[in-house]
């Protein structure tokens, strides 16, 4: 859910769809945040991670069916057996003998142990499931900060390669009149020198835009997408992201982040730990079981004694289902075991779950305190970037009117190209300091929208 609202807040920097250019994929956030969520391993390992936790859980309530066992056996003695009907022991003769059972066993009471079992299974599916959308999310703020790092590195290009553009017109124009001896050499000189530097300028930027792009397409899982690039939104839509925040307390945010799912995982956490001393517990008190059974057994040795006229006994056939029916047994058992004394180690291992569950309690505090503090900076960075993105903005208005005023003068000969030089300067670090304060400063609200929860549109 989180990675959704992240996603739809981004939208208002990207437009609805991706296209094509220059033969490369062209991909806006949205798709950039989709497809790592998607393709990202650890999501992988943790979706197989809560498929585990699921058979866990139907395993636990799988418990409190008794275990029900059929045992068949079959004997062929030779040599001296014993007959089983007169249990004498013969000699020289094969006997075939055959059985069969049926047993049902089932704890009827063992402190609880399979109701704290299945509760703690289903506390560690709902761990594992939140422990994927933590993952989700860090993944959309991690590839949040990657797109908007090449948007930056991307203007960064861009007016450098306006300002290039600006000095070869302008050393066009100069060499005309160098030529015509209206301007010392020097200016030429001085604007050819600040060409090559703004050329050297413009290789390095266009390398950090590579490394940024090639960090984006890490974090993606990409390898073979040639000309890969991000989707540039326009003027309007960063405007709009600029002007379109309201800063709220970091408290109100907080109380709304304490619903995310790194806070719910080691809430579930703790759920985990309490079930663990409870199964501790579990273990001081008796164990009651109950079981039945049934079986019956046949041997081709075996005679039926019947009772002659004359009185005296006699021995016939005995048939195989009339054995089994004769031979049928059947059994009824419950049985108790008390702990007495086991070198306490029922009551070590309730005090080592008790340390346990303290811990848990430390880890929920722990990463409460953590969120806050990263909210409280994300919130301070946010504050500030608005500032100096406000103090650029101004200073880029200011240096861009003194260097039309000093590039008019430059033109009329009343100015030389070292003012001309220092008021293009100056500009471009106006502009660059601007530059970073804005994708600053949308990234850090970007951030706090996030942990609000709050779905913004345009």
């Amino acid at each position: 859910m989180k990675v959704r609202i992240l996603s739809a807040c981004f939208i208002l920097l990207s437009s609805a769809a991706c296209r094509t250019a220059g033969g490369g994929e062209v991909w806006n956030i949205e798709r950039c945040i989709r497809h790592a969520v998607e393709h990202n391993l650890q999501v992988r390992q943790g979706l197989n991670t809560v498929e585990t936790a699921r058979v866990e859980n139907a395993q636990s309530k799988l418990d409190y069916l008794p275990d029900l066992n059929a045992g068949l056996g079959y004997n062929v003695s030779f040599g001296r057996s014993l007959d089983p009907t007169t249990y004498n022991y013969v000699s020289g003769q094969t006997v075939q003998n055959a059985s069969g059972s049926l047993s049902l066993s089932t704890t009827v009471f063992a402190g609880m142990q399979k109701l704290h079992n299945l509760r703690r299974a289903e506390f560690s599916l709902m761990a594992s499931v939140q422990d994927v959308e933590r993952i989700k999310d860090e993944i959309a703020v991690s590839v949040a900060g990657a797109y908007l790092q090449v948007l930056y590195n991307k203007e960064q290009v861009a007016v450098s390669k306006a300002q290039i553009e600006t000095l070869e017109s302008q050393i066009e124009r100069t060499s005309r009149l160098v030529e015509a001896g209206s301007l010392p050499i020097g200016d030429r000189l001085e604007l050819e020198a600040q060409l090559a530097s703004e050329r050297y300028n413009l290789v390095n930027y266009e390398n950090q835009r590579v490394n940024a792009l090639l960090t984006l397409t890490q974090l993606l899982e990409l390898r073979d997408v040639p000309g890969f690039d991000v989707e540039v939104p326009d003027s309007a839509a960063l405007a709009a992201a600029m002007d379109g925040h309201d800063l709220r307390s970091v408290g109100e945010i907080y109380g709304v982040a304490l619903e995310m799912p790194r806070i719910e995982v080691t809430k579930w956490q703790r759920r985990m730990a309490e079930q663990d001393v409870s199964l501790a517990r579990a273990r001081y008190y008796p164990s009651l079981s109950f079981g039945a059974s049934y079986g019956s057994s046949w041997s081709d040795a075996r005679q039926r004694p019947q009772l002659g006229p004359d009185g005296k006994p006699y021995y016939t056939n005995y048939p195989f289902f009339d054995q089994l029916g004769d031979n049928a047994s059947s059994a009824l058992q419950f049985s108790m075991s008390v702990p007495i004394f086991g070198g306490l180690t029922a009551r070590n291992s309730v005090r080592k779950t008790k340390i346990a569950l303290r811990n848990a309690d430390l880890a929920v505090k722990l990463a409460e305190d953590q969120l806050y503090k990263e909210i409280q900076q994300a919130w301070t960075d946010a504050s500030g970037a608005l500032e100096r993105y406000r103090s650029a903005r101004s200073s880029v208005v200011s240096n861009a009117e003194s260097f039309r005023n000093t590039e008019q003068k430059f033109n009329a000969g009343a100015a030389t190209a070292v003012d001309y030089n220092v008021a293009k300067n100056n500009l471009l670090a106006a502009q660059s300091l601007m530059l970073q304060a804005r994708y600053e400063y949308i990234f850090k609200m970007k951030i706090l929208d996030f942990y609000r929860g709050v779905e913004i549109t345009l």
